[in-house]
């Protein structure tokens, strides 16, 4: 028999978090796509102020009500104007710019193959640059430093 006996009811999971975890004092954005705004509103959502806060605008973040969900809702003032309110969690992010979605690459990676002919274990010939193609090195000559000797010999 087995130690521990099995659950008979499923536990739900979580969903995935789509909106960012924000301390209160943090400064963040105003996130509303479109170059739209956002009305602040009572805790209750309720808009009771003619206020509204544009895309981009820095807030502080002065207290949140999580509510499960997409219902978590931040009290927020506005750096600019002072401007006191909550909005929905949904409408706020860390960055000043909104990050672009990954794009998917649009044509595939090609490979490209040595067609040379050789056989297994043959390396493949190197390429030696014509007389034309590249001047002679200048040989190096002894400093009075260096008296001739290389790296690691004695005098």
């Amino acid at each position: 028999m087995a130690p521990f006996g099995f659950r008979s009811r499923s536990v739900p999971r979580s969903p995935s978090r789509s909106t960012p975890v924000i301390a209160i004092g943090q400064h963040v954005f105003v996130n509303c796509p479109g170059n739209r705004s956002v009305p602040l509103a009572d805790e209750s959502g309720r808009i009771l102020s003619a206020v509204h806060l544009a895309d981009g605008a820095e807030i502080e973040v002065v207290a949140w009500r999580p509510r499960g969900g997409n219902e978590t809702r931040y009290r927020v003032r506005a750096l600019s104007n002072g401007a006191d309110g909550w909005i929905p969690a949904e409408n706020l992010r860390k960055v000043l710019v909104p990050l672009a979605a990954p794009r998917s690459p649009t044509a595939p990676a090609t490979l490209v193959t040595d067609t040379g002919e050789r056989r297994s274990g043959q390396r493949a010939p190197t390429h030696r640059p014509l007389a034309s193609e590249s001047p002679t090195p200048a040989r190096l000559t002894p400093t009075d430093d260096a008296v001739g000797r290389r790296f690691g010999q004695r005098f």
